[in-house]
């Protein structure tokens, strides 16, 4: 039976901090010194029926779906307060691991903290015989149906209303994945801030699309302003939005943006990153920060498309990108050569086996660059970055509690914290992107 509740605190994440009958419940939607009544669920999540009175950092989301999507964690919380929590997030991780507060910056926001992201993934699903685009249901697998996200740009948002419709009139089922039927899993579509170009993918269960022609002609219709469009196919049962195998059926198959003067050629399955603005910012001042020099010979792991190397080559003598995917290696070497660079190297290989079988006689670097998915470095990336002994490491991260830990490590290993430079790349989420740079002890 639903009680009423006050809650006392919130954590990071932003999540109010309920403790009732001796067990801990997360619950969203819900500031402190704010009583409500709360249903709470085996999770560990809590859900705010009906709120007795408002905190006065509160505001009103400006995100119709907002109760219900768990996309935004943080809308309902006025923007300067947002990035007080996230560097707060990150104060208290620096204070458990020993690393000094002092070392962190402000954090940088954004003038407008809305429509930033140039990547849109949405799911399909159906309701009786009404198609549905849009995300899943906070902690459940139900689909919200999404007109409109606020973190999107208005151009993905009207073209996955666009495919919508089109799959309505076409008699194209989305795919159910319990009953292993239909055919459309997602609509996928970039955005390019700098050129404008628009890539979609739609991602089918199955190669065989029927009708696939008209379908295109007809969203061409609707948007010229799309560049290019594919198929990807993804038939396993997983929470992978993309599949191995494209076919392209519009276009070039891929798009290109700019990042600080630099052309990047962007496909469906590469690393980008989906906040173009504050990836500018990011970059910058990891430039600034590290402070490269012509002689430096730089080694670049998880280096997706090759941005960040590709931006750091005009500064330094020599840089070798390490990459697993192989489409993003693709890509890396075509923007290298977009750009005339020609001392930057792609190698397509797992980071960790490649520090490990480095031949240090052979190769030495002065500066390594790190940018890790959420899981941070594997315990044998940092000991084959341990043993290469570079003079600077620049780690940038989109994940505080993998960079502190990861950063604990290697300050345990002959290396101090030098600056960490918070960029909010996520405003209404409870995430956060961070570029650290540490350097070796004389």
């Amino acid at each position: 039976m639903p009680e009423n509740y006050q809650a006392e605190n919130i954590n990071d994440d932003g999540y109010a901090v309920i403790i009732t009958n001796r067990k801990k419940y997360l619950v969203p939607n819900l500031l402190p010194h704010e009583e409500a009544e709360i249903r709470f669920f085996n999770s560990g999540f809590g859900k705010v029926l009906n709120r007795q009175n408002d905190s006065k950092d509160r505001i009103k989301p400006l995100c119709p779906y907002f109760n219900e999507c768990g996309g935004c964690q943080l809308q309902h919380i006025s923007y300067d307060m947002q990035k007080d929590l996230k560097t707060a997030k990150i104060k208290h991780l620096l204070a458990n691991a020993g690393i000094d507060e002092t070392l962190l910056l402000p954090i940088i926001g954004m003038k407008d903290p809305f429509h930033y992201r140039n990547k849109a993934q949405m799911v399909l699903s159906s309701k009786g015989k009404r198609v549905m685009a849009g995300f899943y249901a906070e902690n459940t697998h139900e689909i919200i149906n999404v007109d409109k996200c606020v973190v999107q740009s208005d151009t993905a948002n009207d073209i996955v209303k666009s495919c919508r419709d089109l799959m309505q009139k076409m008699h194209l089922e989305p795919y159910d994945e319990d009953k292993k039927t239909g055919l459309i899993r997602h609509v996928f579509v970039r955005t390019a801030e700098e050129t404008k170009q628009v890539l979609v993918a739609i991602v089918t269960a199955r190669e065989m699309f029927p009708g696939r022609h008209n379908f295109v002609q007809a969203l061409k219709e609707k948007h010229p302003d799309i560049t290019t469009i594919v198929q990807n196919v993804n038939p396993k049962s997983t929470s992978m939005v993309l599949g191995n195998f494209e076919r392209i059926l519009y276009g070039p198959g891929y798009i290109i943006d700019t990042i600080l003067g630099k052309k990047f050629k962007i496909s469906a399955n590469t690393f980008y990153q989906v906040n173009h603005k504050q990836a500018e910012v990011l970059y910058q001042k990891a430039l600034e920060l590290v402070k490269p020099k012509k002689e430096d010979n730089v080694l670049e792991l998880y280096s997706g498309i090759g941005a960040i190397g590709v931006i750091l080559a005009d500064h330094v003598r020599k840089v070798t990108g390490v990459e697993i995917n192989k489409d993003s290696v693709k890509n890396a070497i075509q923007n290298a050569r977009i750009n005339n660079m020609k001392n930057i190297r792609f190698y397509q290989m797992d980071a960790a086996e490649f520090v490990d079988t480095l031949d240090l006689s052979a190769n030495r670097y002065d500066l390594i660059v790190v940018d890790p998915p959420r899981e941070g470095l594997s315990k044998q990336t940092l000991e084959g970055i341990k043993k290469i002994h570079s003079e600077n490491i620049c780690y940038i991260s989109c994940d505080p509690d993998t960079l502190v830990r990861d950063m604990s490590y290697l300050v345990k290993n002959g290396y101090s914290v030098k600056k960490i430079q918070p960029v909010d790349m996520f405003p209404q989420t409870n995430h956060v992107e961070a570029v650290a740079v540490l350097v070796l002890k004389k």
